[in-house]
């Protein structure tokens, strides 16, 4: 039973150093004989930890291990660390702030403060949304490392027929003005009625840890509460990238344009 256990966790291991798995692949670096490896995969698809991306095809991890770790995640050093940066901003601008990461094709809500506003986005900590059409996610795919962003793009189009050559180019389109800027936005594209402005949080290598959004009703989306939010998302993001001892980044934001372009004529 021990030896069992000890396999089945290096193979979960081994499976989360890289997106997805050939059995020929997985029993090769595992140093697994195929036909034992292939009932651990069956024991894990059952109990919803692996799935099979097509009958016969490549193997990959789910999101049922982001949910148990969404427990370890609420004890990690990044929220706390995070917190008071997390609620001055929420002080200062008066709306709903969260915290996200990236967990396969979603971005998920680690942690957030809640505006003192009636009319407020009801998100619980844990919600997960698709990345590439989110303000987070925007900000969160621009800085993946380009091998990282084009896995990302590969599964999303397998996930979706309806992601062409078009919309993929648009994605990029975006993500190349998302680097250049340093937030992401959308207008209404995940929730009607909301719209989200999100900046990156990088960590002492360089790498994208997290981000810092807003999700903002539209109704309240005047210009100057669009300048609050442009000004104030991005400035928390750094300096939570600088508590993490992060690089200094550079980037170019006009915040009276990009403001126009949030607010609500």
């Amino acid at each position: 039973m021990m030896r069992s256990l000890e396999k089945a966790l290096f193979i979960i291991e081994t499976m989360a150093t890289k997106r997805e798995w050939t059995l020929k692949d997985l029993s090769a670096t595992c140093s697994i004989p195929k036909g034992t490896l292939q009932r651990i995969l069956r024991t894990l698809e059952e109990l919803g930890y692996v799935r099979q991306l097509e009958r016969g095809g490549a193997y990959a991890l789910t999101l049922k291990f982001h949910t148990l770790g969404r427990q370890i995640v609420s004890h990690n050093n990044l929220v706390p660390l995070l917190q008071p940066i997390l609620g001055s901003l929420r002080d200062k601008v008066n709306e709903t702030v969260n915290l996200s990461i990236l967990s396969d094709m979603d971005m998920v809500v680690i942690h957030k403060i809640t505006s003192r506003h009636a009319l407020q986005m009801d998100s619980i900590i844990g919600t997960s949304f698709p990345a590439y059409i989110s303000a987070s996610g925007k900000a969160f795919l621009a800085f993946l490392p380009e091998e990282d962003l084009r896995n990302f793009i590969k599964d999303l189009r397998r996930s979706d027929a309806e992601i062409n050559s078009e919309k993929i180019n648009l994605i990029y389109k975006d993500l190349e003005e998302v680097r250049e800027r340093g937030v992401g936005m959308d207008f209404e594209e995940l929730f009607k009625g909301i719209r989200c402005i999100a900046a990156p949080v990088f960590d002492n290598a360089g790498e994208i840890a997290a981000t810092i959004s807003c999700s903002v009703p539209t109704v309240r989306l005047d210009m100057s509460l669009s300048q609050k939010l442009v000004r104030e998302i991005p400035l928390a993001a750094a300096e939570a990238s600088k508590l993490l001892e992060a690089p200094a980044r550079a980037f170019t934001l006009d915040i009276d344009a990009l403001a126009q372009t949030l607010a609500v004529p």
